[in-house]
């Protein structure tokens, strides 16, 4: 019996470390700085394949290779320990800028709207027709309207997928 205990914990092992080597050719190690700012992934028991995302909260420091203390910010659980995996990073609106490439393929940044109007012109641009055609609240437009042609079908309205009885009511 100790013979097959010993072949077992062998056979147990090759396959851990095959595991191991399969893991390791696409896994990438993803790091934070403290003070940088996530999205934390929370579990919802509801709803099976919802996904919610709560935040931004801030790293306040890394406790081992793959785990951070976060400031979740809320009065029950302020600081947790949570894996990387449950992470992504949180990029600030205006902190984004676009790029452009040049003839040497090196890339420079670029203003949001290159030198196609004045500043003053830019600034009643942005606060006329833009702040009436997008809001920071989502919802619906007048402005245009979307239509798919569907030929002589009908076409089908449904959800993505079939929500429990007691969420639906």
């Amino acid at each position: 019996m100790a013979e097959y205990m010993k072949k077992a914990s062998k056979n147990l092992h090759a396959s851990q470390e095959l595991q191991k080597q399969w893991h390791d050719q696409k896994a990438v190690l993803i790091q934070y700085q403290p003070g940088q700012k996530v999205w934390v992934l929370e579990p919802v028991a509801l709803r099976a394949l919802q996904e919610k995302w709560s935040g931004p909260h801030l790293i306040v420091e890394k406790k081992g290779e793959v785990t951070y203390l976060v400031d979740l910010g809320t009065a029950r659980t302020a600081l947790r320990v949570i894996h990387v995996n449950c992470l992504k990073p949180y990029y600030d609106r205006a902190d984004l800028t676009l790029l452009m490439a040049t003839d040497e393929g090196q890339e420079e940044e670029s203003d949001p709207l290159p030198d196609l109007f004045s500043s003053a012109e830019e600034d009643a641009l942005v606060e006329g027709v833009v702040s009436e055609l997008f809001s920071t609240v989502p919802g619906t437009t007048s402005w245009c309207e979307h239509t798919i042609d569907t030929g002589d079908s009908l076409p089908v309205k449904s959800k993505i997928y079939r929500q429990p009885d007691h969420v639906r009511d």
